[in-house]
């Protein structure tokens, strides 16, 4: 196949496409031969009739069309690889004067829109705000409790009232006109009195109760309550309690550092976490910088995005989410058919987002071009590696999977994009925050997982 560029502009460009007779010829005969095993005629058995009565019957016209059909889209992405042009759209699909005939060459032209190129601005030496971290006291002291938390225990008491904070086990009842309501009754119950998740009423009916005491508590029911049986009435609850208890937090001490840590002392334990949670806000801070610097180059830049990587890009987001929603166990088709008018208003608020994305994406890919930075292949056995090693095959194995299907490119371009924000990070000049528009704070930090908080040193 012959492809030639002509009439290129900035955005699109003009491909004149000449497909060999023998190609032509062989696709000519693939699709009569196709048609012949698809056809039904009577005093034939399917896939029996002949290429000769199958021309007679439909015409060369309808094999030209079928073939055109399904060839053209073919030969205009291999045009399309051939010509060396970076098209993201083929923007008016093929033109041609003469069909393709047996024996003859048929020529046909395809005008795509080109990647655009961004008119890059400053982009080394760009002002972006660092905001200096402090780890602070009471920082620390949140961790601690937190751990002191994990550790609690609950201990029964006798003789008190109930009060906020205290942890009840009780037996409840609803009655609407004397008739006791389905769902809202609940034996051996455990409720954190304060958390909310009983209603006010009742909540606060319970309090300055006595275990073993029951109760009589009337609680109001919204207008919109899910249930019209009881919306906008007022339901009685008989409440009973039978168990109080308190939490008790371990003492901040050594014991409690051996408990939850490898250390032998609480200094040491404070002393990692002060650690942890600078190292933590030293990640963040650089990551908002990082971010800062590079929305500046974007900022800076000037391209116009086409609409077409917009929607791609839309769609991409779009099928994350459904993904994320699928991980949780949501039947992803019901939710989609269930939500469309939602889905829509999500999709028009995320464009936005989507433009951006797809800014600065062609900003970092043109910084890359300039400033000529590789992907090694020791960069991409980074990445192909871990993909190995959670689909359990070997990394050659994987590296041929991805390369045959294209995604290796979009590997390369993730790393090529990733160097290219680390080299505006590198020129970029720190300076103060404005404390006018605030800083993103990421108090209270987490110094590590629930399971093993402080487990490394």
């Amino acid at each position: 196949m012959k492809t030639t560029v002509t009439e290129q502009e900035t955005s699109a460009a003009r491909l004149d496409v000449e497909v060999p007779a023998e190609d032509v010829t062989q696709s000519l005969d693939a699709t009569l031969a196709g048609l012949a095993k698809e056809v039904r005629l009577p005093g034939f058995r399917k896939g029996k009739v002949p290429r000769e009565i199958i021309l007679q019957r439909f015409g060369m016209e309808t094999v030209v069309a079928q073939m055109l059909e399904d060839k053209l889209p073919e030969w205009s992405e291999a045009a399309i690889d051939e010509s060396g042009v970076e098209a993201v759209d083929i923007l008016e699909p093929a033109q041609f004067e003469t069909g393709p005939e047996r024996g003859r060459s048929f020529s046909f032209n395809l005008k795509v829109q080109l990647l655009p190129k961004p008119e890059l601005g400053r982009y080394r030496g760009i002002e972006a705000p660092r905001e200096e971290v402090v780890v602070t006291d009471a920082e620390v002291d949140y961790q601690m409790n937190r751990l002191r938390e994990e550790l609690a225990s609950l201990r029964p008491i006798t003789g008190r009232p109930v009060e906020k904070g205290h942890f009840v086990t009780l037996d409840f009842k609803g009655t609407l006109d004397g008739t006791v309501i389905d769902g809202l009754s609940a034996d051996d119950y455990v409720l954190e009195v304060g958390s909310g998740r009983i209603l006010p009423e009742l909540e606060e009916g319970i309090l300055g109760m006595t275990a073993e005491e029951e109760k009589e508590v009337p609680a109001q029911f919204p207008e919109d309550w899910q249930d019209e049986n009881t919306a906008g009435k007022t339901v009685l609850f008989t409440a009973k309690v039978k168990e109080i208890k308190e939490k008790v937090l371990p003492p901040l001490n050594d014991e409690l550092a051996k408990d939850v840590s490898e250390f032998a002392t609480l200094l040491e334990l404070k002393v990692d976490i002060r650690r942890k949670l600078q190292s933590s806000k030293e990640a963040a801070a650089r990551s908002r910088f990082r971010a800062a610097a590079v929305q500046s180059a974007v900022d800076n830049a000037t391209v116009d995005v086409p609409d077409v990587m917009v929607a791609r890009q839309l769609e991409s987001m779009m099928q994350d989410y459904l993904r994320s929603l699928e991980m949780r166990g949501v039947d992803v088709q019901t939710f989609i058919n269930e939500n469309q008018d939602n889905l829509q208003a999500l999709m028009a608020e995320s464009r936005p987002q989507a433009e951006g994305l797809v800014k600065t994406g062609l900003v970092l890919d043109a910084v890359a071009a300039i400033e000529k930075l590789e992907a090694s292949e020791e960069d991409i056995g980074g990445v192909v590696e871990p993909l190995a090693s959670a689909a359990k095959t070997e990394p050659t194995v994987m590296r041929e999977q991805l390369e045959r299907s294209g995604r290796i490119q979009a590997i390369r371009q993730n790393l090529l994009r990733d160097k290219a924000a680390n080299l505006i990070e590198e020129f970029a000049v720190a300076v103060e925050p404005d404390v006018s528009e605030g800083v993103a704070e990421d108090a209270p930090v987490d110094a590590g997982s629930a399971e093993t908080p402080v487990a490394d040193s």
